[in-house]
């Protein structure tokens, strides 16, 4: 190698293995300062772009666990309420059955009737303030289709991933303003001579100038046929259905359905029959097998028992009516525990996927951390290697700094 003054070889390269020594235990310091393998796409541009994608993919995992465990404090919102009902319904059951014993007077029955009542009014404003962050729980009514979503619950980032809750869980628990229809079945069993008739909902056919057929007198209730449009032998018709409508299922029998909210068998009225004409009341249908139509059913019967105790006069009927409340009482619990249940299913579901989204959550973090955390073992090797490498270099740098002083030896 020559010897130059102008230009000290070693000294710049001993010059830039310094610099390199002291950029790389910087990085250690700043690795091993940080927590962080990747603090700039520098230190690795594809392992930085792995993390991104796992971080996103964690934080909607951690969002999606508070987002279920929000689902389960709403359904333990409402199966709380039902959970309510379903003691009062209870408690209805056994006044029902303790106001169907004969041995009560007319004044105790009264009574039991009184706290039945209000506890269905209990049960009515359930609904209204059973809410969860201002969404209402139990308002589904009869209308609505029971395999529909209510709410969704988003468990990721996947808009598909979600856990839906269907309107079966959320029913009206009570009667409110959707009260269920009412259907009553009659039988008619003989033919309308001359002049008999039947008045049914304020709807009156009546056999005029022959025999009307039991087929025909159905037929004209079906149909409603006015006097000017009655294709019918031998009948006519007067008056109108009102809130009632007519269907025949078999031969010889009428059901007369309501088409007005909370109908009940009186809003109907009994039969009229001129000419001794008789018909015969077969069933009388109330309400579904969910939860608002029983408590409608519910209502309507202890409605009824109202009628009947105020009368006072029909002893056997009341008991009668108590024995139906028994029933309906029955059957309002037995729809509340399968809501209860629906509701109950809902929460094993979510707790499940919460646990599997946890073990995701977790997963992916360990993923994430072999990528972009920080090998301390690893990196505290590296720092005291640099630490090393800077020392030398630096020693290196002053011999090689010292290196033209030979020439002077030259110039002597």
């Amino acid at each position: 190698m020559p010897a130059v003054l102008n230009t000290n070889v070693a000294s710049l390269w001993a010059s830039k293995n310094l610099l390199g020594a002291q950029a790389k235990m910087a990085d250690s310091v700043e690795r091993l300062s940080s927590g962080l393998r990747i603090n700039r796409a520098r230190d690795d541009a594809a392992g930085l772009g792995i993390a991104n994608a796992l971080t996103s993919q964690i934080n909607s995992a951690n969002q999606g666990i508070r987002n279920m465990n929000d689902g389960i404090s709403m359904v333990q919102t409402a199966e709380a309420s039902i959970t309510a009902a379903s003691d009062m319904g209870q408690r209805i059951l056994t006044l029902a059955t303790q106001g169907a014993n004969s041995t009560l007077g007319l004044d105790e029955r009264k009574a039991i009737q009184a706290e039945m009542a209000k506890l269905l009014t209990a049960i009515d404003s359930i609904g209204g303030r059973t809410k969860f962050s201002g969404n209402p729980l139990l308002d589904v009514g009869l209308s609505e289709t029971p395999t529909t979503t209510k709410y969704s619950l988003q468990i990721s980032r996947e808009t598909t991933d979600k856990v839906n809750l269907t309107n079966d869980a959320f029913r009206n628990i009570g009667f409110g303003a959707d009260a269920v229809n009412e259907s009553v079945v009659f039988n008619l069993p003989s033919n309308l001579t001359d002049g008999q008739s039947i008045t049914l909902g304020g709807l009156t056919v009546e056999a005029d100038g022959g025999t009307a057929t039991v087929a025909n007198v159905i037929a004209a209730f079906v149909a409603g046929v006015s006097a000017a449009n009655n294709p019918l032998t031998d009948i006519t018709v007067t008056g109108t259905r009102g809130a009632w409508t007519f269907t025949s299922s078999a031969a010889g029998t009428l059901t007369a359905t309501s088409t007005v909210a909370g109908s009940n068998e009186t809003d109907l009225a009994a039969p009229t029959f001129v000419g001794g004409i008789l018909a015969t009341q077969t069933s009388y249908v109330q309400g579904g097998a969910d939860s608002d139509g029983q408590a409608s059913a519910l209502k309507i019967t202890v409605d009824d028992l109202d009628t009947l105790l105020t009368a006072g006069t029909d002893l056997t009927g009341i008991t009668s009516k108590f024995n139906d409340i028994q029933t309906a009482a029955l059957a309002y619990v037995v729809a509340l525990g399968t809501q209860r249940s629906t509701l109950g299913a809902y929460q094993n579901q979510i707790e499940y996927t919460v646990s599997n989204v946890t073990e995701l959550s977790g997963n992916l973090a360990a993923a994430r951390s072999r990528v972009q955390d920080t090998d301390y073992a690893a990196e505290t090797a590296n720092l005291t290697k640099g630490q090393i490498l800077q020392q030398a270099a630096t020693a290196m740098l002053a011999q090689a700094n010292q290196m033209p002083n030979v020439i002077l030896t030259l110039l002597k």
